[in-house]
């Protein structure tokens, strides 16, 4: 389950953090990843070995789910991610996500939190501009649908 001690601790912290900052982060056990609404966005947040004396911590948001992609969205998303001040746009079959990693084994509540708000500021910024414009789904409207995790997981094993 957790690769070295730091792994292990960096989880317990990110666990504390969330669980005093939302009032129910949902922990899958299967992959150790925790699931938080935030506005009208859902978010994943995973802590990711680094070496041996560092971890990542993942904060992803399921932005828009079965979008037409198209050169000018895609040309559109590299734009966007040089601009970004922190974050990036990434591409997974035809859903798009959002994400950003910070270090973690000196995670501070508060940086969590401002990360957590700038992922999901941004998704919800982008997801109806998206859905508008190449169609697709917004992640809350996918999930009330179907549930994300399970689409997540197939699209992965593609």
């Amino acid at each position: 389950m957790f690769e070295n001690p730091v792994h292990q601790e960096t989880f317990q912290k990110l666990k504390e953090y969330l669980g005093e900052l939302f009032e129910e982060p949902y922990h899958d056990p299967e992959n150790d990843h925790f699931y938080v609404r935030y506005g009208s966005t859902v978010l994943e947040i995973s802590v990711e070995p680094y070496g041996a004396e560092e971890t990542m911590v993942v904060i992803m948001s399921y932005c828009v789910q079965d979008v037409e992609l198209d050169e000018e969205l895609l040309a559109g998303l590299l734009e966007l991610n040089h601009q970004m001040a922190c974050g990036h746009f990434s591409v997974v079959g035809n859903d798009i996500f959002f994400a950003h990693s910070l270090f973690g084994r000196n995670l501070d509540p508060r940086d969590l939190l401002r990360a957590i708000t700038a992922v999901a500021t941004v998704a919800d910024d982008y997801d109806d501009r998206i859905v508008a414009r190449y169609g697709g789904q917004t992640a809350l409207e996918r999930i009330q649908d179907t549930g994300g995790r399970r689409r997540r997981q197939e699209v992965g094993s593609d």
